[in-house]
C-alpha cells in the first residue's frame, strides 16, 4: 500500500471548505483591495459627497460532485473478511485523493505564469533558493501580498538539493532544509515537496509533479468568500469526509468509498510557475 499521506497532502495544496451540495462563491481579482488615489480624489469638497468606490469580485455558483469507486471481492478470495475488506477500503479511498489531487495540479497548471530556470553543472550562476525567492515575490507583486504556498515537484525538490550540493561553494546547509525550515526562509506559511506517485503506464510509476515548482495562495480555514487562488468545496458525508459501503452478496461483497467536492479556481492573480531544466 502506499504509505504517503495523500489526505494530509491534498488538504496542504487545496484545504477544503465545507459547502451544502449547491453553493454560491465569490471569485476575486484583489484590484480593489490595493487601490490608492494619488489625485487626492479621496477629499471631500465642503457639500459634497464622498468618492464612491465598486467593490470587485463576482458571485458564481456550485455544486459538489459525487465522486466514488466500487470493488468486489469474492469470498474465496477473502471477500468476507474485515481485514480484506479494510485494504480494499484503503487502496479506493488513496485512488480517489491522488487523483482529486491531480485535479489541483492541472487547475495551477491552466492559470499559471511560467518561468524557466536551468539548475543543471552548465549554469555556474545556478542558484535555486534566489529563484525560489523570486518566484514568491513575483507571486506577491501580482497579487498584493506573498503566497501562503509553495509546492515543490519530487523531481524539482530533487534537483534543487544537487544543484545546492554540487555549485562552486556547495551550499549543505540549504540542501539540509526542511521543508519547514524552507518555508521560513521564504516567508511562506509552508512549502510541501509532492513526492507522490501514480503507474503512468502498465509498468512504470510517475511522479504527480515533476520538475515544477508552484506559489500561490490556499490559507486554510478560508470561508467560501475569502479571496485564495483555489478552493477544494467539500460536502461532508454522514460518516464524515468520506462514507465507506461494504455490501454482502451472493458469493462476493461490494466495497465502495464515495465523497463529494468541487475544486474550483477563485483566482488567477500571482499564480507562479517555475519549470526547472538541469543540463
Amino acid at each position: 500500500m502506499d504509505p504517503t499521506d495523500l489526505l494530509g497532502t491534498l488538504e496542504s495544496l487545496a484545504p477544503s471548505v465545507p459547502a451544502a451540495r449547491r453553493f454560491s462563491y465569490r471569485t476575486h481579482s484583489n484590484k480593489e483591495a490595493f487601490m490608492t488615489d494619488d489625485d487626492d480624489s479621496d477629499m471631500r469638497q465642503i457639500g459634497g459627497d464622498f468618492k464612491t468606490v465598486d467593490a470587485k469580485g463576482d458571485d458564481a455558483n456550485g455544486k459538489t460532485h459525487n465522486k466514488g469507486l466500487a470493488m468486489v471481492i469474492d469470498h474465496d478470495e477473502g471477500g468476507e473478511m474485515p481485514e480484506i475488506q479494510q485494504r480494499a477500503v484503503e487502496s479506493l479511498r488513496n485512488r480517489l485523493l491522488r487523483t482529486e489531487i491531480i485535479r489541483v495540479l492541472r487547475i495551477l497548471d491552466a492559470n499559471d505564469s511560467n518561468t524557466g530556470v536551468n539548475w543543471g553543472p552548465t549554469n555556474a550562476a545556478r542558484d535555486p533558493d534566489a529563484d525560489l525567492l523570486s518566484l514568491v515575490d513575483g507571486s506577491g507583486d501580482k497579487r498584493g501580498f506573498n503566497p501562503s504556498l509553495v509546492v515543490l515537484g519530487g523531481g524539482a525538490a530533487l534537483k534543487r538539493v544537487i544543484a545546492l550540493r554540487t555549485k562552486t561553494a556547495p551550499d549543505e546547509v540549504g540542501a539540509r532544509l526542511t521543508d519547514e525550515q524552507l518555508a521560513d526562509f521564504l516567508k511562506v506559511e509552508r512549502v510541501v515537496t509532492l513526492n507522490a506517485r501514480r503507474q503512468s503506464t502498465v509498468s512504470t510509476k510517475a511522479k504527480l509533479l515533476g520538475d515544477v515548482a508552484f506559489a500561490y495562495d490556499a490559507r486554510k480555514g478560508l470561508s467560501k468568500e475569502d479571496p485564495s487562488n483555489i478552493k477544494r468545496f467539500v460536502t461532508p458525508t454522514t460518516s464524515g469526509p468520506m462514507r465507506v459501503h461494504v455490501i454482502p452478496k451472493m458469493k462476493r461483497t461490494l466495497v465502495a468509498v464515495e465523497h463529494y467536492s468541487d475544486i474550483i479556481c477563485t483566482s488567477d492573480v500571482g499564480i507562479e510557475k517555475l519549470t526547472v531544466t538541469f543540463n
